[in-house]
């Protein structure tokens, strides 16, 4: 029995089309197209988005997407899938800290002056008013 990749690269020889348009058709990486036409399911970054590829590429040919994923998951017996998730990288934090530290002083930097603009604006405004209530 021939294996998902075996039967999508098949299938687009046989349409005559090349992994670019089919790139490019479901703005998917090249590599990853490759990837699945020679069972190097490991070579994209997590079971679900294996099962998505296949079902797009299946359908993008005129396949039916559905029963090929079910044929890779029937495929899956017996070995272990790739995580759903990989691991997050590691924060630098001394970048982090640096950032926070300049925003910081940037934003105190502009509010510094704020209050005391106001609050001499609003005294010249009060005293402008007690005179003009005076004339």
């Amino acid at each position: 029995m021939p294996t998902v990749g075996e039967v999508l690269r098949t299938e687009r020889e046989r349409q005559g089309r090349t992994l670019k348009e089919i790139s490019d058709a479901l703005n998917i990486k090249r590599q990853y197209l490759a990837a699945l036409e020679e069972d190097r399911y490991d070579d994209i970054p997590g079971v679900v988005f294996v099962k998505g590829f296949i079902r797009n590429y299946g359908n993008c040919l005129g396949m039916d997407g559905g029963a090929l994923v079910d044929t890779y998951k029937a495929s899956l017996t017996g070995r272990t899938p790739q995580p759903e998730v990989r691991a997050a990288m590691p924060v630098r934090r001394s970048k982090d800290k640096k950032r926070a530290k300049h925003k910081e002083a940037k934003k105190k930097g502009r509010n510094g002056k704020w209050p005391e603009i106001t609050i001499i604006a609003g005294v010249i405004l009060f005293l402008l008013l007690i005179v003009w209530i005076m004339i």
